[in-house]
């Protein structure tokens, strides 16, 4: 795998950094406006877990979405992606994030098992709150980790990434009677506690006062476990679902939303209490880690098109950013979770290359109607973790790129027997039903078909 060391990458980045450097729901929510380049903004991303764009009600994509009023204003004051793409499951898409760099890359194709992997995220590279604390950025990661294995680095696994802090829990909660969220253990810049603050309010709790402690410019990290199960009832303040006499398995759904709606409650908390002139230095960027668990899908959304798969369900993801010197309106451009990474360091003051996949989303901050940069956009499952795809152990691979119009997945799995190319069009089938490599092809979708394959294989040259 093509892998450049962490002190060549970083020297690379600051070379490039030298370069350049020559009214609302919560009456806090003010845009700000655009600031020179030498003012360096704070960046806040907040990184929702399990949900896909048609649980969020500004997307308008399900007239039953959760009640998420506060990241609808973010999106009606800043910019709504429409094709953003992240993994299918939770560690591929946070590895990308935080590495800029394709699961292949670092190895990590699969969710990491905190107790049972021997294989986790390499502390060793130019991560961004390393690459970010070099150029002077507080940092500190909130929340869900999920990225370590217990028996390796364990509960020192983001400090080892560069960042300055972590507090949370270091792996999903656990499945106990839905009450993990009201108990749970805790990991304290390493330090393991028990917490019994609901996490979703803790979560937050924990980034206002890191935010006090780490002074301007800062990287906060927020990873909420939520809407993850176990799904379980919210405080009753922090959501508006009547669930009364409900039992959980009686409606996973209808939790699910209630969870979301807790989380975008507190969310508008953090906003709110932040001090107003450092919340007009900073950019927010609201994600998905990926598609909303087939339990909680209601129908047009097919369970089997959900989370953990390189369908639309499983991947097309909700990413809204908004704040200092974002503009306002919807993009349609192809984008990746990889970018943020870029776009994070581009804010930070670095202009250039950034890292092998990562293509930066600031031009579209500035216009959201700029055309998109990407030809093609690509994701991937696969296990297990590690560095031997293609050549042995590798016992499934999941893929998928699609360009404006047309998506082709790719797939095989030596348990199943499965070997197979299909290609959809999603203009025409947006929930991925008719497979046309099962008929004729169009001289449009024959060509179609020759472009992705061609983007498929380039990806890992």
């Amino acid at each position: 795998m093509f892998r450049l060391p962490f002190h060549v990458l970083c020297c690379l980045i600051l070379a490039s950094a030298a370069a350049s450097s020559q009214g609302g729901v919560t009456g806090a929510l003010t845009r700000a406006k655009l600031h020179p380049p030498s003012e360096r903004p704070n960046i806040l991303f907040i990184v929702a877990d399990d949900i896909g764009v048609e649980n969020v009600g500004a997307y308008g994509e399900n007239p039953d979405a959760a009640h998420t009023p506060v990241i609808d204003q973010l999106a009606s004051e800043g910019v709504l992606f429409r094709n953003a793409w992240s993994n299918p499951r939770c560690s591929p898409s946070r590895s990308t994030l935080l590495t800029g760099q394709y699961g292949f890359r670092t190895g990590i194709g699969r969710t990491v098992g905190w107790a049972t992997d021997l294989f986790e995220l390499s502390p060793d590279g130019a991560t961004l709150p390393r690459v970010l604390g070099l150029l002077g950025y507080g940092t500190a990661a909130v929340g869900k980790w999920h990225l370590a294995a217990e028996q390796l680095s364990g509960y020192a696994h983001p400090q080892m990434l560069g960042f300055d802090h972590h507090r949370g829990a270091i792996d999903n909660l656990p499945s106990f009677n839905g009450q993990a969220y009201f108990d749970y253990e805790k990991s304290v810049d390493g330090v393991v506690q028990q917490s019994t603050t609901y996490a979703t309010t803790d979560a937050v709790n924990d980034t206002l006062a890191l935010v006090e402690q780490l002074g301007e410019p800062w990287f906060v990290y927020l990873a909420f476990n939520a809407p993850h199960g176990p799904y379980h009832k919210p405080p009753d303040a922090l959501h508006t679902y009547d669930l009364a006499g409900l039992s959980v398995q009686q409606n996973i759904p209808l939790h699910m939303k209630a969870m979301t709606e807790a989380m975008d409650t507190e969310i508008g908390r953090l906003l709110a209490e932040l001090p107003p002139a450092e919340l007009a230095r900073t950019v927010v960027v609201i994600v998905g880690d990926n598609g909303t668990d087939g339990i909680a899908s209601v129908p047009p959304w097919e369970p089997s098109h959900a989370k953990g798969t390189v369908f639309e369900g499983g991947v097309n993801v909700p990413l809204i950013v908004w704040g200092d010197g974002v503009g306002v309106g919807e993009s349609a451009a192809l984008v990746n979770l990889v970018d943020l990474y870029g776009t994070a360091l581009q804010l930070a003051g670095i202009h250039g290359p950034t890292s092998p996949d990562a293509v930066s989303v600031l031009p579209y901050l500035i216009d959201p109607a700029a055309p998109s940069l990407r030809s093609f956009v690509y994701t991937e499952r696969f296990a297990p973790n590690g560095f031997d795809l293609g050549f042995g152990p590798l016992l499934s691979w999941y893929r998928a790129v699609r360009n404006e119009r047309y998506k082709l997945r790719d797939a095989f799995n030596t348990f199943t027997g499965e070997d197979f190319q299909e290609l959809y069009d999603l203009e025409a089938d947006p929930f991925e039903t008719t497979d046309l490599l099962l008929g004729a092809l169009t001289p449009e979708e024959a060509a179609a078909l020759a472009e992705l394959q061609a983007a498929l294989g380039s990806v890992s040259e």
